[in-house]
């Protein structure tokens, strides 16, 4: 590979400053990307859209020097590359700010900011100046940190916005990816980053703009691409394009019309009218409003809205993890308000958490340990644990599971990270709770171990309670819940029932467009179907 150029030079044969070709990118068993085109200007907002799955990040990974690609060719300014390493894409002026924030929480706003790229004077870092430099690009944003505080004392949405303004402004890079950026972003920031973007446009920088929300991109950008199944479809002008016809592209024309097939699960029997759990304006500040629903016994009920649409955070609050500020939550009847977890278990109330590394299990502890955790009162006698029955409790979750350990005592971080998940899962069952809150149950396993835990959640666990399930995707809802409510920048915009779930209709629904036949239907999110 040859020494690239000075950053930014455009490609005066083909007026691009980042140019793709025929990228691929093949892991074991999956095509992650298929011959790929990509044509990017210099000094405009390009954006990049398609479903969950459809290859944006490792496309992004790619062009960031994250990810080598297994073949195609990188076009920065004039320059030929096969790959880019991370070093290669920072000399390009190359950066990316990931959905993400990642931020040295220990360290204060103003060395997140230049860490890399100290201020130095005689070899020795100036402190005076680093702070002085910090405090400029602040203030020049209209920001109010203080550069002196540590970065885990900031919100995530200061965080990301951090990283944004790192990029920007301390690296002054020419292309600047952002990743779903905005998903972390309070609606205050959202338009702190969009008049940042503005700004370095019109100082000539790129700006790749990824994200799952049709209205951001024609808001914001001036030309958008459209991934697929990992391959380029188009790229149009954003001026001839609105939400409907985006989203078209994006599910693709011939799904239009047509319903979603039910795959393998088949419809169930013996659900009952008896009401579990009931919400009424349940509120919470900035996060999500008025929000009201039913659940029955056997009921599934999807939860489907964008990232940042407040999913986790409703789960959350009627966990009692993050409790709710306003509103009522009867529980069978019974009027209920958590301010903590535990209180939620002991009414029947479960939670699975979206991140199962950091909140679902210890990873130093086996896989006995991490299943026995929320059932230790059932298992013991006088405050002693019984050995015969904890073992045969274990055993009958790990058999019910299928969770391949070579032990019970195998600790838990040395399991792959579907059979993590089980364990996640297999830990929450065991409580036979009334009412299950599934946050991304799916996430991060592979399709076999997918496909094992829709089943889990459709043949036993909804056997005796009622479920409430998100998914980053439609894909999983779709097969197995009852209804699906569509959040939308934190509100209940609209609601599915199993016969009318068809995949265009739920993707217009969860950018906040209704189906027409519904502008004038109220919401009855208290049926059960």
């Amino acid at each position: 590979m040859s020494e690239p150029k000075s950053a930014g030079i455009m490609d005066v044969t083909t007026g691009s400053v980042l140019r793709l070709h025929n990228i691929s990118k093949i892991y074991p068993g999956t095509v992650a990307l298929h011959k790929v085109n990509l044509d990017v200007k210099k000094g405009e907002v390009h954006g990049i859209i398609g479903k969950n799955g459809a290859g944006k990040s490792t496309l992004m990974g790619i062009i960031a020097g994250i990810i080598a690609p297994t073949e195609g060719e990188i076009f920065v300014g004039g320059k030929k590359f096969e790959t880019l390493t991370r070093i290669a894409s920072k000399k390009e002026k190359i950066s990316i700010v990931p959905q993400d924030p990642q931020v040295i929480l220990d360290f204060t706003v103003a060395e997140n900011l230049f860490v890399a790229d100290y201020v130095c004077k005689n070899k020795f870092l100036n402190w005076k100046e680093l702070y002085l430099r910090a405090e400029e690009i602040i203030h020049k944003n209209k920001l109010h940190f203080n550069v002196r505080a540590k970065a885990a004392d900031l919100s995530i949405s200061e965080r990301q916005l951090l990283l944004v303004l790192k990029a920007c402004y301390v690296e002054e890079s020419s292309i600047i990816i952002l990743d779903e950026a905005s998903a972390s972003l309070s609606q205050e920031d959202e338009k702190t980053l969009y008049r940042i973007i503005e700004e370095r446009k019109k100082q000539g920088s790129t700006i790749l703009f990824i994200s799952h929300r049709t209205d951001e991109l024609l808001r914001v950008c001036d030309r958008v691409t459209v991934l697929r199944d990992g391959k380029s479809v188009t790229t149009k002008k954003c001026t001839d394009l609105n939400k409907e016809k985006l989203s078209s592209l994006i599910v693709g024309e011939d799904l239009q019309l047509k319903t979603i097939p039910q795959g393998r699960f088949q419809s169930r029997e013996g659900r009952t009218d008896r009401l579990v759990l009931s919400v009424e304006n349940l509120t919470r500040l900035g996060v999500y409003q008025h929000i009201t629903f039913d659940l029955h016994k056997g009921e599934i009920l999807g939860l489907a809205g964008l990232r940042g649409s407040g999913r986790t955070e409703l789960l959350k609050g009627i966990a009692g993890i993050e409790p709710v500020e306003d509103g009522v939550i009867r529980v069978e009847n019974t009027s209920r308000r958590f301010t903590a977890p535990s209180q939620a278990l002991r009414s029947g109330i479960v939670y699975l958490p979206e991140d199962r590394e950091k909140e679902g299990i210890i990873s130093i502890l086996s896989v006995r340990e991490n299943l026995v955790l929320n059932s230790l009162k059932k298992l013991s006698k006088s405050c002693l644990i019984m050995k015969k029955r904890e073992k045969e409790f274990v055993a009958s979750i790990i058999d019910l599971l299928g969770i391949k350990t070579a032990s019970p005592e195998q600790e838990v971080s040395h399991l792959s990270g579907g059979n993590k998940q089980k364990v996640v899962v297999g830990k929450i069952a065991a409580t036979k709770p009334k009412i299950l809150l599934l946050d991304e149950p799916t996430k991060g396993v592979d399709i076999s171990t997918r496909e094992s835990i829709l089943m889990i959640i459709k043949e036993k666990l909804s056997e005796t309670a009622g479920i409430i399930m998100t998914s980053p995707g439609l894909e999983d809802l779709v097969q197995i819940c009852d209804r699906i409510l569509i959040l939308y920048r934190g509100e209940i915009i609209d609601e599915f029932i199993r016969e009318d779930f068809r995949e265009s209709d739920l993707f217009f629904a969860v950018q906040g467009t209704k189906r027409p036949e519904n502008k004038n239907r109220a919401l009855k999110t208290g049926a059960f179907c």
